[in-house]
């Protein structure tokens, strides 16, 4: 499974980015022990036996932490379990890709290059990666299918599923008026998102008492790079951006889908291709950052694609797709055995089975450790963790202490 494009599902939480699995799993943990009532629909962002909710997660709307909790519930709460749950929706993004290029009339050969997109390491990757965006690519795809196919209350339906997963899927309505097609829909799209948004700030000043309650409006400023993001330069920036698409969609992709965007000028493709270019120029510093919010030029790339070999032969589709798959198939195996956080895991499971169900575990250590390795430390511990500088003094009651700068 592995060698073909996919993580094992069995892998703890360890490799890059792994930090969504440990932050999302556990808000859903905390659904599942708290109850509703209690974390007041919140994101609750304590870990271990929590018995007051103090602290709520206010970046994000929560169908996701809700969907997880749920899927929690029917099927128990691992690691497995948390990977599974995106990577449904991630196939159901390419079954909605595969009745788009129907609606689209598109022959087999082109409907085959346009799946190609599955073939790179974005998708094979991040495919198991639980994150807003396996939602928001899958709300974002049907509303366009549902759209161009005239079904109004599908495409309501998405648009508010689409809200209540994350901001990225906004953009993609506004994009949708160069089809020239129905703008009443998107303006009513438009007021539906306004609801939705204003309601989750009611949320926020419900369990916080602000309306940005949480550090919302400082992660705002932040991401739109309004309070000068370290090392960042927009020169900067696109340098990486470049190196980064090339990594993880190939020059083999890219370089088709300009093509066909050059060459074949189709409206879908330029509305996909808008909003795909929309998050990382909006919100640059989260990009910058985080490398898989490049994930929405995956729409784009496939329709790109399957427009361009429209008329191909089979063959060639394959030579396509075998050089989509081969050209950065090493990168993608060297992420799949990345472990920066087994440190981290390691030391969090040595807690669990440590210390009793209730108990505080005190975690010394330097800098360099807890500011990368807290979270999975805490999340795989499953148990109250302080952590402190070697200088610090314990507390005269302290029974279980992990130290490590020994």
């Amino acid at each position: 499974m592995d060698s073909f494009g996919l993580v094992e599902l069995t892998k703890p939480f360890i490799g890059h980015h792994d930090w969504n699995g440990v932050f999302y799993a556990n808000i859903a943990r905390n659904y599942l022990r708290l109850g509703l009532g209690v974390t007041k629909l919140g994101q609750v962002t304590e870990f271990g036996q929590v018995v007051k909710p103090e602290g709520f997660y206010t970046h994000y709307p929560p169908l996701l932490t809700w969907l997880l909790a749920g899927w929690f519930k029917l099927f128990g709460v691992g690691d497995w379990q948390a990977r599974l749950l995106p990577l449904l929706f991630h196939l159901g993004s390419v079954w909605l890709l595969l009745l788009l290029f129907n609606h689209l009339r598109l022959k087999l050969a082109a409907k085959l290059a346009g799946l190609a997109v599955i073939l790179t390491p974005m998708w094979r990757y991040f495919s198991v990666m639980p994150s807003q965006e396996a939602l928001i690519v899958f709300f974002s795809l049907l509303s366009v299918l549902a759209f161009l196919k005239q079904q109004k209350r599908l495409f309501y339906l998405s648009v508010i599923l689409n809200g209540l997963s994350g901001w990225a899927g906004y953009f993609v309505y506004p994009w949708l008026f160069l089809l020239k097609k129905r703008p009443v829909w998107i303006i009513k799209a438009g007021m539906i998102l306004t609801v939705i948004f204003s309601l989750h700030l009611l949320h926020i000043y419900f369990l916080t008492g602000s309306v940005v309650g949480g550090g919302l409006a400082e992660a705002l400023k932040l991401r739109l790079n309004l309070t000068g993001t370290e090392g960042f330069t927009w020169f900067k920036y696109l340098i990486l951006e470049q190196q980064r698409l090339a990594a993880f969609y190939t020059l083999t992709l890219l370089g088709a889908a300009a093509i066909s965007t050059i060459w074949k000028r189709e409206r879908l493709v330029l509305a996909l291709l808008g909003w795909g270019l929309s998050y990382p120029l909006i919100f640059s510093n989260v990009v910058f950052v985080h490398d898989y919010f490049n994930i929405f030029f995956i729409p784009y790339l496939a329709v790109a694609a399957a427009y361009l070999f429209k008329k191909a032969k089979p063959v060639l589709v394959f030579i396509f797709a075998l050089l989509v798959f081969w050209e950065r198939n090493a990168f993608y195996r060297a992420l799949t055995v990345t472990e920066s956080f087994k440190p981290g895991y390691e030391l969090g499971r040595q807690i669990n089975q440590a210390v009793p169900e209730g108990e505080t575990a005190f975690v010394i250590a330097e800098k360099e450790f807890i500011e990368p390795q807290n979270l999975f430390v805490s999340y795989y511990a499953d148990r109250r963790v302080i952590y402190q500088a070697p200088d610090e003094s314990l507390p005269e009651d302290t029974k279980y202490v992990f130290n490590l700068s020994r």
